[in-house]
């Protein structure tokens, strides 16, 4: 123990006996020496472990000479009566005591440190000694030295790179003092060229009076506001720049609005605005529907998404509850935002459950009328099927009302596995038709209910059985006056085999349905022979059949479904 004293500072033995909680100066060691032999009390046990951990903290580097004249290097980790716990670059190993002849402490590197420092002269010693700190794990004693490099030489590169600091036009400086001058040359500079800064950039005169006035360049010119914006593609409505599609159907909505006499919620997706006064659920479960349908119908028609589809508009959804006086308030506003109804439509349409038009844009008017609510969702899909079918190579010209209304209520059913709305037919549940001259006629009934619910694939492939489906031109030649819910089913299946036939199908019958169309109101080919070769060419186009041969064709695939 007086050894081990003799190479600690005093001023280490009392913090050793601070840590004990003992206070009183340690003018001998007898009670130390006490502690290593017998049983040591408690007390003595800590001072002897507090001074273990304390001098192990400080050795560095020890040298023992053993008594066979080997030298071993290490750190003593942990020392007992009996043996030094070594830490060598090769691992830790374990020295007896007994086998030692001499052990010289080594200096830490503070010791070290400070004789470096004494003997530095240079700022390249200084650099290099900074160096050595830090690599010592002597991050003060570091940072002086390169300091004290930098005071002898400024633009030492090594010390200035250790201290961070960045080279600005050939001279070292600090980050911040590089960002301030870098400013200053730049405003003297901007200056000298005739430039002002403008908020956050340098202009000329003559553009910060333009700025100041609120104008903003654009391709050479100066522009108000508003202007750049409607480049942009944005359009203001109540202060707000929307999308001009948006915009523009935001100001139809407010003009309903007006007329209903009430607010009216809205919601906007990439396909159409919904505007009702229904909650915000309902709208939400249609506004999800739509954009569904519209994924199919892109699909299966091969058609560019997005709006082009409705001329750059955005489709207009009006939904109302079951009171009726919004409804019908509103039909005359959207009766004189088209030229394309007929005269008495409005009056028409006010006792129906809804309309639609698809020119000049896509608009859908609808209500529950004493119907559970879940029907206006599919009326609003139904009438979907209308718009994008109608405005698909749209020309002005109408299509024929067994392929319109058939794909919209095939669109219906295969969201919801039901139909909510037929359009305009004549809905009877008894059909009495003879199949060729020789034949009695046959009467064939079903139940419009469940029809209507689903189960109009079976009631076709019944009446097919029966033998009551008449032939394709029969079918071609009605208006949608004349429809009956059989004949609307015959137009589901026609295009539901379309659909599958081949994924081009569908879009090519269209578009050779489409060029053959007579001008509208008309929608039906009135001279056979013309609406033989417009089908001829459709079905050839599509699936490679004349219309006989396809209306052969699609019965046999309906009734193996």
């Amino acid at each position: 123990p007086r050894a081990l004293k003799a190479r600690v500072p005093s001023r280490t033995w009392r913090r050793v006996d601070a840590l004990e909680g003992d206070t009183a100066p340690r003018d001998d060691l007898a009670r130390g020496a006490a502690a290593y032999s017998g049983r040591p009390p408690m007390v003595a046990r800590l001072r002897i472990a507090a001074f273990v951990l304390v001098f192990a903290a400080l050795a560095f580097a020890d040298t023992f000479v053993m008594k066979d004249g080997r030298k071993l290097e290490g750190k003593v980790t942990k020392e007992t009566a009996t043996s030094y716990f070594v830490e060598t670059g090769v691992g830790a190993i374990e020295i007896k005591k007994s086998d030692v002849a001499q052990r010289i402490v080594g200096k830490t590197p503070r010791e070290d440190y400070a004789g470096r420092e004494a003997a530095a002269k240079s700022a390249e010693d200084f650099f290099q000694l900074g160096n050595w700190a830090n690599e010592n794990k002597l991050g003060v004693q570091a940072k002086k030295c390169w300091k004290k490099a930098v005071e002898l030489e400024s633009q030492h590169e090594g010390a200035n790179k250790a201290l961070g600091n960045v080279l600005y036009k050939g001279r070292w400086m600090t980050p911040d003092a590089r960002d301030a001058q870098a400013k200053s040359d730049e405003e003297t500079e901007m200056s000298a060229k005739g430039f002002v800064r403008w908020k956050d950039r340098w202009v000329t005169p003559e553009e910060q009076s333009k700025l100041e006035q609120g104008l903003i360049l654009r391709d050479g010119k100066w522009l108000t506001e508003a202007e750049s914006k409607r480049l942009d593609g944005l359009e203001e409505f109540n202060g707000v720049w929307y999308p001009k599609p948006e915009a523009l159907a935001r100001a139809d909505v407010a003009a309903v609005e007006k007329l209903a006499g009430k607010p009216l919620l809205v919601q906007v997706n990439e396909q159409a605005i919904l505007a009702g006064d229904f909650d915000a659920a309902l709208l939400d479960r249609t506004s999800k529907q739509l954009l569904i349908a519209r994924e199919w119908f892109d699909k299966s028609f091969q058609a560019k998404p997005g709006l082009e589809l409705f001329g750059g508009a955005l489709a207009h959804f009006y939904l109302w509850n079951h009171e009726s006086k919004a409804y019908v308030d509103s039909v005359d506003l959207c009766a004189s935002l088209t030229t394309t109804v007929p005269p008495g439509w409005a009056a028409l349409v006010k006792e129906r459950h809804g309309f639609f038009w698809i020119d000049p844009y896509p608009l859908s008017s609808a209500r529950v009328w004493n119907r559970p609510d879940e029907d206006l969702v599919g009326h609003c899909v139904h009438h979907w099927g209308h718009m994008l079918i109608g405005r698909l190579g749209y020309d002005g010209r109408n299509l024929p009302p067994w392929y319109e209304e058939g794909f919209a209520s095939l669109m219906e059913y295969r969201l919801f596995a039901r139909n909510a709305v037929f359009c305009r037919t004549a809905a009877t549940s008894l059909v009495t038709t003879g199949t060729t001259a020789k034949k009695a006629p046959v009467t064939f009934t079903f139940d419009v209910g469940m029809f209507r619910e689903g189960a109009w694939k079976e009631t076709l492939k019944n009446a097919l059985a029966a033998g009551v489906v008449p032939g394709f031109d029969r079918l071609a030649q009605l208006d949608y006056g004349n429809l009956e819910l059989l004949d609307i089913a015959c137009g589901m299946a026609i295009t539901w085999w379309l659909e599958e036939n081949n994924p081009g199908a569908l879009g090519k019958f269209h578009a050779a349905l489409r060029k053959a169309q007579p001008p509208s109101p008309g929608r039906i080919v009135p001279d056979s022979r013309e609406r033989s070769a417009q089908y001829n060419a459709a079905f050839q186009g599509a699936v490679g059949l004349g219309w006989p041969q396809a209306d052969k064709a699609w019965r046999v695939w309906f009734a193996a479904r």
